[in-house]
C-alpha cells in the first residue's frame, strides 16, 4: 500500500512537472509560432492575393514597422503597394509565408524589413541573415523585378526599455553590415535607414519614435524618403 502510494505521488509530481515544461514552451520569447491573431492576418493576406490582388505591383512585407506604415506617404511614386506586414514577424515566419502573401501575385517590387522581433527571442544573427537570405533566393527564383532589402531600425531603450526588450544597437549594427554584405553578393538592394534615424549617441531620436522602437510619422518620413530613391 505504501508503495502504491509513493507512485502515485511521484506520478503527480512528474506530471506537474510536464505541464510546468509545457507552460514554459508555450510562452517562451524563442518562440516563434503565431497566435490566433497573427494566423488570421497570414490568411487575411493569403485570401486576398487570390481572389483581389493584382499581378506585377509593389509588396510590402514584414514586421509591425512595416504593417503600420501609411502608404499614402509615397504619394503616387509607384504602382499600387500591398502592405503585407505583421506585427511580431520573424524572419522564419516570413520566409514561410512569403509565398502565399507575397510571391503568388508576382509582385514587380518587394520590399523586405525583419529581423528586430528575432533578436527580442535571442535568435542567432546567423540564423536571421540565413532566412533573408533565403528570401532572397526565394524572389529572384520567382523573378521579382527589384529586391530592397531594409536595414534593420536603432531602438533607444530611454524611451521604453520594456518594449525595446533584449534588443541591443551593437547587435543590429552587426546584423545590418551583414545584410549589406548580403545583399551585394546576390546584386540585390540594400536600404539603410539606420544612421538617418539616431542621435548623437548612436540611440533611435526621440522625435522619431513614440516607444523607442516604433518610428512615428516624422521616422516614417525618413524611411519613406530613402526608399523612394530605389523604388
Amino acid at each position: 500500500m505504501k508503495s502504491k502510494k509513493i507512485i502515485a505521488i511521484v506520478a503527480a509530481v512528474l506530471a506537474l512537472c510536464a505541464l510546468a515544461i509545457c507552460l514554459v514552451g508555450c510562452n517562451s520569447k524563442t518562440s516563434t509560432e503565431y497566435d490566433a491573431i497573427k494566423q488570421n492576418k497570414k490568411d487575411n493576406y493569403t485570401y486576398l492575393n487570390e481572389n483581389y490582388s493584382q499581378q506585377r505591383q509593389t509588396v510590402f512585407i514584414g514586421d509591425s514597422i512595416i504593417e503600420i506604415c501609411n502608404m499614402e506617404l509615397f504619394d503616387g511614386e509607384t504602382n499600387t503597394i500591398y502592405n503585407r506586414g505583421i506585427s511580431g514577424d520573424t524572419s522564419d515566419k516570413l520566409l514561410e509565408r512569403l509565398y502565399d502573401n507575397a510571391l503568388n501575385i508576382s509582385p514587380q517590387t518587394l520590399v523586405v524589413l525583419v529581423g528586430t522581433n528575432d533578436l527580442s527571442r535571442k535568435i542567432k544573427a546567423d540564423t536571421i541573415l540565413n532566412n533573408i537570405s533565403a528570401i532572397i533566393d526565394k524572389s529572384k527564383q520567382a523573378s521579382v523585378d527589384k529586391i530592397l532589402i531594409c536595414s534593420l531600425l536603432p531602438v533607444n531603450k530611454s524611451v521604453n526599455s520594456q518594449m525595446v526588450g533584449l534588443r541591443k544597437n551593437e547587435d543590429i549594427i552587426a546584423i545590418n553590415e551583414a545584410l549589406k554584405t548580403t545583399c551585394e553578393q546576390k546584386q540585390v538592394t540594400f536600404v539603410d535607414f539606420y544612421y538617418s534615424l539616431v542621435d548623437k549617441d548612436g540611440n533611435l531620436d526621440v522625435q522619431y519614435t513614440y516607444d523607442g522602437l516604433h518610428p512615428n510619422v516624422k521616422g516614417y518620413e525618413i524611411i519613406t524618403g530613402a526608399l523612394k530613391k530605389v523604388l
